[in-house]
């Protein structure tokens, strides 16, 4: 709980979304983001989507680990990069590179140490955070706009390379097959590119939009959403017209009656028939879905 400690204002409270969360691993993240300059509640999110918070998480069906589900090449590579700046330059030393550029340890008990530091949530939130940065830095100057929370952590999860064609596709197309565009990605990653129901291939769009709806649970980034989706051809299956009430409930009016984009302004909808459900303050007929149903993404981590 906090306080307004200013005594010519009226007395507030609010609940921090971050009280069931281990202090220690908060305090790490914190200090991660006032280290990298990397936006506090974006790490955050992150951290929960990947591994809930949980230090020592580890994927049954590849070599994701930690706090930030880091594989193994990926950590090495972070390490070896940023290892000096924390304090652990004598294991960054013991990292070298193959013909192939790929970071490589000779003594396997030395490669075990390093990467059993993704369980270190001090030193995986810190290179979470250097790599958010790297990420943010390259797409933005291949896209050549802003980078919001969802880019990032598409980045996190493709790379920056493979982030950067998957939301140059969105823009161009969001109807287009996602495994089509980055089959190994698919290949890798099923349980994100293909619905988990049926089969069928996603695509772009939805992929997107369910990695959004993820990150904006844990912190609207409008901006981007809105420039992302926005800016996309009238022809997108996304850009349909989206009504502005809920039955007797007007969100517009909710909003401050802004004027949010047909995409955005659906996912407000979303959000706002279920608090409706949740209240019972609809009738079945006003619980309709306003557009597609957003099909839930479970994260599935990068295979080494």
């Amino acid at each position: 709980m906090s306080i307004s400690n200013n005594p010519g204002s009226p007395r507030t409270e609010t609940t921090t979304p971050y009280q069931n969360v281990d202090p220690s691993v908060v305090g790490s993240i914190r200090q991660a983001s006032q280290a990298t300059n990397v936006d506090f509640n974006y790490l955050m999110a992150q951290a929960k989507q990947e591994s809930g918070f949980q230090p020592d998480a580890k994927a049954s069906n590849s070599s994701a680990t930690g706090l930030f589900q880091f594989i193994d090449s990926t950590w090495l590579d972070m390490v070896s990069r940023h290892g000096q700046k924390y304090g652990i330059g004598e294991l960054a030393g013991q990292i070298d590179r193959d013909a192939g550029g790929k970071p490589k340890v000779a003594d396997p008990s030395v490669k075990k140490e390093i990467l059993d530091l993704r369980k270190d949530p001090r030193i995986s939130s810190l290179l979470a955070g250097e790599y958010a940065k790297a990420n943010k830095t390259e797409v933005e100057h291949a896209l050549g706009r802003p980078a919001g929370k969802a880019d990032l952590y598409m980045a996190h999860f493709l790379g920056a390379g493979g982030a950067t064609e998957f939301l140059k596709q969105v823009r161009k197309d969001g109807g287009a097959v996602a495994a089509d565009i980055l089959p190994d990605a698919a290949a890798a990653n099923k349980n994100v590119f293909y619905d988990r129901k049926t089969g069928e291939p996603r695509t772009v769009a939805d992929i997107y939009k369910s990695f959004a709806q993820r990150m904006e649970r844990s912190g609207p980034d409008l901006p981007s959403m809105a420039s992302i989706m926005s800016a996309r051809p009238s022809s997108s299956p996304l850009d349909e017209a989206a009504p502005s009430t809920i039955g007797s409930f007007d969100v517009a009016k909710a909003l401050g009656n802004r004027k949010l984009s047909a995409p955005v302004m659906a996912m407000f909808n979303v959000l706002a028939l279920s608090a409706l459900k949740l209240v019972g303050g609809g009738s079945e007929a006003e619980a309709q879905p306003l557009s597609p149903p957003q099909r839930e993404l479970r994260h599935d981590p990068r295979t080494a």
